[in-house]
């Protein structure tokens, strides 16, 4: 991976500097950088903004944020109208610009591979599915053709996020996106990203998602930060057995559980149903009873109606328990993710704009 280069002057950028923010000993090119970070994140996050609201939310003068949304700007980020509105004046609002920049997302999974170029706003100006067996192989020249279709849309980075048992091989991923920088993660941070930045946003006590398809699998922002814990094996929850000589949770709920159910009939099916949301629900106990995420939500390769059908299942058993006893203080709200296809490919577009553009904690 490389580091990008930042919004103002491209000069060395120290970790401290990226995770505390401005603070003595920064240059003028840091704070200038990390400014115009925060100001374009406040606009993606809150809409059009006007110089004197900027102001407010910067904590700087209004001749500052000029300086700063007259960068903007220039790079194309950012546009200047005027606010509609019915009095006799209209004060000068920035928004974004749709298409001001573009990243490239790749979702790698077992059989199939997802590469979406999305822009700032979110929108997706381009979309490409691979299947096959040899999916990394045909992966660099499927962004090649992606690319020259949209050629006006060359993208300032590139986010690959792999689920398990796939990860990315060193010599493709060079040549996916030669001259730019390229960011790497597991397919739940890329999930948590594309729903932070475009789903359901950033909830109070944080986020967790579970994804199903081969394995069963978590991703956690916790504290204002992905959580990855010792050796990044924060998550693992599919290796969760209720005893020794019981079945994982991935070998119970993965997606070829569920193919084996529906194809032996309703009444399998709903018995496997009854079992994956018996054994997801503990596992929410468990995570729950930790760190109480302010939401949770449910998604990968199953059908929605199977996620659905699944978290309705999940409800039921938690009222039946509830009568009982309480296995935790808190569980946290339970649905579907928020974007198409759990929105990996989306999120991990998004991964090279947040690190590059938008500020650390957008």
């Amino acid at each position: 991976m490389r580091p990008g280069q930042r919004l103002t002057r491209p000069r060395p950028r120290s970790s401290a500097t990226e995770e505390l923010g401005p603070g003595p000993g920064m240059s003028p090119g840091d704070i200038a950088d990390h400014n115009s970070r925060v100001a374009l994140s406040l606009i993606r996050t809150f809409g059009p903004l006007t110089r004197q609201e900027l102001a407010t939310r910067l904590g700087l003068t209004e001749p500052a944020v000029t300086g700063i949304m007259n960068r903007l700007d220039a790079q194309g980020l950012v546009l200047k109208r005027k606010r509609s509105g019915t009095g006799r004046y209209h004060a000068a609002e920035f928004a974004l610009q749709r298409g001001g920049a573009y990243g490239l997302g790749i979702s790698l999974a077992g059989d199939k591979a997802e590469v979406a170029l999305v822009d700032l706003l979110g929108t997706v100006a381009a979309r490409s599915d691979i299947h096959g067996p040899d999916i990394q192989a045909q992966l660099p020249e499927a962004v090649a053709v992606l690319l020259a279709d949209t050629a006006q849309c060359m993208p300032v980075g590139l986010g690959l996020a792999f689920a398990p048992e796939c990860a990315p091989e060193a010599e493709m991923i060079e040549r996916l996106l030669p001259g730019r920088p390229i960011f790497v993660m597991p397919d739940t941070e890329a999930c948590l990203t594309g729903e932070r930045l475009l789903g359901l946003g950033e909830p109070e006590g944080g986020l967790v998602v579970v994804l199903i398809d081969e394995t069963v699998r978590a991703g956690l922002f916790i504290g204002g930060k992905t959580f990855r814990g010792m050796n990044g094996r924060a998550g693992k929850i599919g290796e969760m057995r209720p005893g020794r000589l019981h079945p994982s949770l991935t070998e119970v709920a993965n997606r070829h559980a569920y193919r084996r159910a529906q194809k032996a009939g309703p009444s399998a099916l709903a018995d496997w149903t009854e079992t994956v949301a018996g054994r997801l629900l503990e596992a929410v106990v468990a995570i729950a009873g930790f760190v109480s995420p302010g939401a949770l939500l449910l998604g990968g390769a199953l059908p929605d109606a199977v996620l659905d059908g699944l978290i309705a299942q999940m409800q039921v058993q938690r009222n039946d328990q509830a009568r009982t006893f309480v296995a935790a203080p808190w569980i946290p709200p339970i649905r579907r993710v928020s974007l198409d296809g759990g929105g990996i490919a989306i999120g991990a577009a998004m991964t090279p704009m947040m690190e590059l553009l938008l500020a650390r904690s957008a």
